[in-house]
């Protein structure tokens, strides 16, 4: 799909067309998260925290238990560490 950056009031924004929502499973009222990746834009669903950290202690000792891959285990346990902190639980 080829869209332009338009003008909306104070900001740009991009249209995206219903077809590429749908095959993404998105849609409209689902909140987002941009960011800035190398020289792109990434568009990702914004995901749920856990309530408390009891949640993200249980998650982090299943995937020690169950993923085989050292360098996998590790990038799990840094995204958990960083994204699912004392703060936004």
């Amino acid at each position: 799909m080829i869209t332009t950056i338009s003008k909306w009031g104070n900001s740009q924004g991009v249209r995206l067309a219903n077809n590429i929502l749908e095959a993404s499973g998105y849609s409209m009222g689902d909140e987002v998260e941009v960011s800035v990746v190398g020289n792109g834009i990434l568009i990702q669903k914004k995901t749920k925290k856990p309530k408390n950290l009891k949640a993200a202690g249980m998650l982090r000792k299943y995937v020690t238990r169950h993923v085989s891959d050292e360098e996998m285990k590790d990038a799990w346990a840094d995204a958990i560490a960083e994204n699912w902190n004392e703060k936004n639980c």
